[in-house]
């Protein structure tokens, strides 16, 4: 399996979860804290799209503020605050990705 870019936050405790799943596992990724270099645009407006709130991070502090404005405000208030957003985030060469830790990730390293 192709190596897979894993955008987290050190400490984030579902980030660090996820690193040891990982490793724990033997899967080839490279670490990439989003918050000095968020995933790919293209990731995140699907993310935006497809969950629409539920991309970002309900325990940020501007999450109420923000959670009914719209794909397009929420893009540029990620952009400007990468902590906005959910996390971890996988993406492979492909193009595909998958956003937050849980048990479905088995079945994506089958």
């Amino acid at each position: 399996m192709p190596t897979v870019n894993f955008y987290c936050k050190k400490t984030c405790k579902s980030c660090q979860k996820a690193q040891r799943w990982l490793d724990e596992r033997g899967v080839d990724y490279r670490f990439i804290d989003y918050t000095k270099q968020l995933p790919p645009r293209e990731v995140i407006e699907a993310a935006l799209r497809e969950r629409g709130a539920g991309a970002l991070r309900k325990r940020h502090r501007r999450f109420k503020e923000l959670k009914d404005a719209g794909p397009e405000v929420w893009l540029r208030e990620v952009e400007a605050d990468p902590n906005l957003l959910g996390r971890p985030i996988l993406v492979w060469p492909d193009g595909r990705w998958v956003m937050g830790f849980g048990p479905d990730w088995e079945d994506l390293f089958a």
